[in-house]
């Protein structure tokens, strides 16, 4: 028996699945399985800054200054999709779906390339862990931004197992930049990959792999100059500071008791499983194990990704932005999928695996459950009736609709009308009904000269 830990090329030879063969084989068929989980599972509430985001695609907003590519996307796809009576909601709801299939997708390639056991684990380490939450159509961006982080860390294990050159590994990391500029502070990873490797002429390649990164920055400082508005969602800089903030617009300093609980509940909400197979894995094959070049360079990423979630702050809190710190649990997946080869060769270690899986698994999935709400879902229509025409301004729980909305959830509305021709304002309540038309009369008073 050796203690060392098997190579990238090493392949499992315990107990596969008939599924798991099948999977191995054609990842796309677990991809598409997978979708039709989420999609089931989709959330039905606004998480974080959805309602926001919400409001920015119904605004016609195409750029939000740190999510670049992200939210051109997701207005790109409402734009297309508004015509057929989708709503920002299920918009999100589809992106989100679909990022996370190509997450699985990924995960499963990385898999069959660098693992070699049975894909069944991987997708159950994913499963059982946040990225189920944000790929259960999530309103957010970060779904979108955790898929390209998984393409960047196939890449760079990719170049450095010679099946991938710089340029690509830099274009897959200036993706990630596009969807969401959280990943600069992961530059010390892909800056690392030709030290890796031993090779410095490849920084030429990479530095043409990562040039769209400067194309960003261009484009965010100077878009007025081509008429492109970018809008702000959060602030650039968010640190935690040091001390308590006197003024209150920080929760706490970085040494307080309520920054340590914060911390912990965004890593039992990515993944509580993660870093203690690690961490074993480490102890059980040996300290010279972390060495080899693509785990260092999968640690250094999850390393990068942990330095955010200790210093940057959760303006909503962290029950709401907890989607923000994930971004470490998705090299820290490939970094344990690196290991499962070795450590799956017991029974006893599979069954001191397999347990706390289930376990998260059941506790993300009463979440998700929860979420989708399920027979809650109805929709129906709603129809603004003005005694005459005037140019106004229409809102359903602060969101901008149309006077006729073909299609609506179910439930109780506040709606505002702002009559801009006589300078009025409306204020009503309605219930919208499973399949019916709820009517809304609205009398509008003319304002004496």
């Amino acid at each position: 028996m050796t203690n060392n830990a098997s190579t990238q090329t090493a392949s499992f030879n315990g107990p596969w699945s008939s599924t798991g063969r099948l999977f191995d084989r054609y990842p796309i068929i677990a991809a598409a399985l997978a979708f039709a989980f989420f999609w089931l599972h989709r959330s039905q509430v606004f998480s974080g800054d959805g309602n926001q985001l919400s409001r920015f695609l119904e605004d016609d907003i195409w750029m939000v200054q740190s999510e670049l590519l992200s939210h051109a996307t997701l207005q790109a796809v409402y734009q297309l999709l508004t015509p057929l009576g989708w709503n920002s909601l299920s918009v999100m709801n589809l992106i989100s779906c679909l990022a996370g299939a190509a997450a699985v997708w990924a995960v499963l390639i990385f898999n069959r390339e660098c693992c070699g056991c049975d894909p069944l684990w991987s997708l159950a380490l994913f499963f059982s862990s946040g990225f189920l939450i944000l790929s259960c159509g999530h309103t957010e961006y970060y779904t979108m931004f955790i898929a390209t982080l998984f393409l960047f860390g196939l890449y760079g294990v990719r170049y450095l197992n010679n099946q991938a050159s710089s340029t690509q590994a830099g274009l897959a990391y200036s993706l990630g930049l596009w969807m969401h500029l959280g990943i600069l502070f992961a530059a010390p990873a892909v800056l690392l990959l030709p030290i890796l490797k031993k090779r410095m002429s490849d920084y030429k390649g990479l530095a043409i792999g990562l040039s769209p990164c400067l194309a960003a920055y261009l484009f965010r400082e100077f878009s007025f100059m081509l008429g492109i508005e970018i809008k702000g969602l959060s602030p650039d800089t968010n640190f935690v500071p040091l001390f308590p903030d006197p003024t209150g617009v920080r929760f706490y300093g970085m040494f307080e008791w309520g920054h340590l609980v914060d911390i912990l509940y965004a890593w039992t909400m990515r993944s509580w499983i993660f870093w203690p197979v690690i961490l074993l894995s480490i102890t059980l094959f040996g300290r010279q194990t972390i060495l080899r070049k693509d785990r260092v360079f999968l640690l250094v990423s999850a390393l990068c990704f942990t330095l955010l979630a200790l210093v940057w702050h959760p303006n909503l809190g962290v029950e709401q932005d907890w989607d923000l710190f994930s971004f470490e649990a998705a090299p820290c997946l490939l970094l344990v999928l690196t290991y499962l080869p070795d450590f799956l060769k017991t029974s006893f270690r599979r069954w001191a695996l397999a347990i706390p899986i289930a376990a998260s698994f059941l506790i993300v999935y009463a979440q998700i459950a929860e979420e989708a709400r399920f027979g809650r879902r109805a929709m129906g229509a709603a129809k603004i009736e003005l005694s005459q025409p005037i140019d106004s301004l229409i809102r359903f729980n602060g969101a901008i609709k149309d006077a006729d909305i073909p299609v609506i959830r179910q439930g109780g509305y506040e709606i505002r009308i702002i009559d801009r021709t006589n300078r009025n304002a409306y204020l009503r309540y309605a219930a919208v009904v499973s399949g019916e038309t709820t009517l809304v009369p609205i009398k509008i008073q003319q304002t004496t000269p």
